[in-house]
Order: C-alpha cells, then sequence, then structure tokens
C-alpha cells in the first residue's frame, strides 16, 4: 500500500481544492483532480478491493443518476431518463416567490410556512424559490408532493440555519406526530426517521447555501451527557436531512449532526429515488450518511467528529442498505474524507452494510434478498482517520465485511498518512 506524505500532497489538494470552490467542471480541472488522486494509489487486497480502469467506467455519476422509480422483480424495470442534475444556478438571479425571515420582513416567519404556500406538484409544475433571510430557524420542517422548489440563501451557508434537536429515543406522546412528513403517531417515541430535522419528500427539490443541523447530541462529550432514552449503544440517532424525493440537488449546503446526520431513503424497499450533493459538506460520527436511496456526493467534504463519542472509539462513517436488485448506491467523486484534531490516526472506518430489517431471529440475511449496500468511493482524498489495512467493516447485522459478499470499492483515492 503506497501513502502520499503530507508535504507532496498539500500543492495537489490545495489546487484540487481551490478548482472545486471556484466551480470546476472543465477539463483542465478534471486532469488536475485526477493526478492529485492518482498520487498516492492503494493496492488492491482482500481487505481494500480496486476498481480497475475498466470496471470504474461503469461507475460514473452518470451511470449513477440515469434511472430511477420501480425495481421490479429483477430491477430492470427502472426507468431510464439519464437525468443530468442541473446546476441550482447564481442566487441573485433569483426572483424569490416567498421570502422567510424571522424578524418579520418577508412574507413568512418559518421556513414550513413558506413550504406550506407552495402549491402541490399535482396542482403546478412551476418552480417557486424561496429565499431564507440571514438567521438560525428553530423547527421542524417537511416538504411532501409539492411542485418544484428551489430553496436558498443569498450568501455564507453558515447564515442560514435550519435547526431542530430531536432524536430517536425521546419520549413524545402516542398520537402526537414527530416530523409531518414521517409522523410516527402510534408510536411512544421519536423514532430515527421522525427525529428529522427536515424532511423533503417532493420531486425536483433544489438547495443551496444553508446550513441543516440536528443539535440533539450537541451536550454530549466523550460518552457523558446523553439526554433521557438515549446512550451510546441506542436512542441516539438523530437526523438533520432527509430525502426521499427524486431529482434532487443540494449545492453548498451543510449538514451537520452526529450520528445519522443525513438519511437518503425512498418511498419503499422497491423503490430507487436519486439525490445529488454538490460542493457541499456534512459531519457526524456514527453511520452519518446512510440509507437506500441512490447518492452521489461530488466535490464533498465529508468530516467526522470525535467529540460524542468515548475517545479512541473506532466506528464507520457510511452506511447503505442499498437493494440488491439496485447496481447503484452511494458513490463519492472528487471529494475529502477529513476529521477533526481529536480523532486518532487509523481510528475510523469508511463505512459497513446497513442490512435494513435484518434480525438474527425472525429475518435473517438472504444473499440477493436482504439489503446489501452497494458504494464506491473514487478520486477522492483520505484523511489519515481511515483504517488504512481495512477500511470496510462488518454490517449493523454482524455479517462480517467480505470482497465477495459487500459491494464496497475504492478508485484512485488519495490516502494521506499519519
Amino acid at each position: 500500500m503506497h501513502f502520499l506524505p503530507r508535504p507532496a500532497l498539500a500543492a495537489a489538494v490545495a489546487a484540487a481544492c481551490a478548482l472545486a470552490a471556484c466551480g470546476g467542471g472543465s477539463e483542465n480541472s478534471e486532469t488536475v483532480r485526477e493526478t492529485a488522486a492518482a498520487a498516492g494509489v492503494v493496492d488492491s487486497t482482500a481487505t481494500r478491493p480496486q476498481l480497475s480502469l475498466a470496471e470504474a467506467a461503469h461507475y460514473t455519476v452518470g451511470r449513477y443518476l440515469a434511472q430511477a422509480g420501480s425495481l421490479g422483480l429483477d430491477g430492470s424495470s427502472l426507468t431510464v431518463d439519464g437525468w443530468t442534475p442541473p446546476q441550482v444556478g447564481e442566487v441573485e438571479r433569483f426572483t424569490p416567490t416567498f421570502v422567510v425571515a424571522a424578524d418579520g420582513s418577508g412574507t413568512h416567519t418559518t421556513l414550513q410556512a413558506a413550504l406550506d404556500a407552495v402549491p402541490a406538484a399535482t396542482q403546478s409544475g412551476s418552480r417557486h424559490y424561496i429565499l431564507v433571510k440571514p438567521g438560525s430557524y428553530r423547527e421542524v420542517v417537511c416538504a411532501s408532493g409539492k411542485a418544484p422548489i428551489t430553496l436558498y440563501g443569498a450568501g455564507d451557508a453558515a447564515e442560514v440555519v435550519v435547526v431542530a434537536g430531536h432524536y430517536n429515543g425521546e419520549a413524545k406522546a402516542v398520537g402526537t406526530p414527530a416530523n409531518p412528513c414521517n409522523p410516527s403517531v402510534t408510536s411512544a417515541t421519536y423514532g430515527t426517521s421522525g427525529s428529522a430535522s427536515v424532511a423533503i419528500y417532493s420531486d425536483d427539490f433544489h438547495a443551496k447555501n444553508v446550513t441543516i443541523a440536528n443539535d440533539a447530541m450537541k451536550n454530549v462529550v466523550h460518552g457523558v451527557g446523553y439526554p433521557a432514552g438515549a446512550n451510546g449503544s441506542s436512542g441516539a440517532q438523530a437526523v438533520a436531512l432527509m430525502t426521499q424525493g427524486d431529482r434532487l440537488v443540494f449545492e453548498n449546503v451543510r449538514v451537520l449532526g452526529h450520528q445519522d446526520s443525513l438519511y437518503v431513503k425512498t418511498a419503499n424497499t422497491a423503490t430507487v429515488s436519486r439525490a445529488y450533493f454538490r460542493k457541499s459538506y456534512v459531519e457526524g460520527d456514527v453511520d452519518f450518511i446512510f440509507g437506500r436511496g441512490t447518492a452521489v456526493f461530488d466535490r464533498c467534504e465529508i468530516r467526522y467528529l470525535s467529540t460524542r463519542l468515548p475517545v479512541g472509539q473506532s466506528t464507520a462513517m457510511l452506511a447503505p442498505s442499498t437493494s440488491p436488485l439496485n447496481r447503484y448506491g452511494m458513490l463519492f467523486i472528487h471529494s475529502s474524507f477529513s476529521a477533526d484534531e481529536g480523532t486518532l490516526p487509523g481510528s475510523i472506518h469508511l463505512g459497513r452494510a446497513w442490512d435494513e430489517g435484518v434480525n438474527s431471529t425472525t429475518n435473517p440475511y438472504v444473499p440477493g434478498v436482504s439489503p446489501n449496500g452497494q458504494l464506491l468511493v473514487r478520486n477522492s482524498i483520505l484523511g489519515a482517520h481511515i483504517q488504512p489495512v481495512a477500511p470496510w467493516t462488518a454490517s449493523t447485522s454482524r455479517r462480517p465485511w467480505s470482497a465477495e459478499g459487500n459491494r464496497f470499492a475504492e478508485h484512485r483515492n488519495t490516502v494521506l498518512a499519519p
């Protein structure tokens, strides 16, 4: 295995990141990124499989996003529409349909009120633009079945924060809804899906220059200080952003949380929905990007946080639950995997499969039937916190990882030495 020393890599990383920040996309910028990624090539091993150039040609952004809909009996029923995610656009050129401002200077004081004012998709095909003025908006948000929406801030993503603080094990009264998109009315707790600060269950939704956060675990420090109903082994899942719509685009969006920060899901196990993240930032600790949806992360930063968990605790960051009938789950391309200063070198796994719905007694894992997450990290920069020999680990049902039994791989990543 070959690692690129930090000094030798610095110039290449800086060039690639600078190009990504100013738009990139040109033939020249792609060449620079390819050069930086190729510099720290990793040998293919049984615990760290690498795709060949020929294999990688079948796992591109275009291939991941080209199809959606019903999987059918064998995965052949998907609708191939060749969707190419559009640029969200220059926000200064937008004319807002609605303006959200906490001080009353807009059309609405809450984001949910503005979303409620957007007509249903069955009533309008026009795109509606919602400008959110700077501020922190503490509310639970659901956009479901709406006409196309572009949600945006006018400046830096940190200036607009939509935040709530619900979590899986948090008690609620039976009959009281959690997130309206996933109300969990019959449950006495919020549950993972019900904990979402923002849920997007509408197709063709775009977001730019905003932060979406869940701060339920903000006061937990190295395993101490959990709220009621949560601890280090259960109940602490707290979703910031949950998506279920198709053809979603998030650009310069920050997703902040700890466990289960970003949940990319679908309406059911027989459906494929797509979400595309461009030049965005996601942070967390355990399984903080997860779900069965098809998701592409292009020129994003994926940052591990060590503050909540006991010092030195090992965990996995990514947890896809892709249907075995779906060839394309999660793709990370031209992205960087970073960590805070408290993270020990080589202590964190890139990912594990979420064997959604599987348990050892009533529903054991069945190859070809049970979820088998698909995940590719390619042409990206992996920080020194990533486990260098075996970056993938056993699934959530304790199914041992193997190159034959899982669909995880890498291609031409740059690996930072400790």
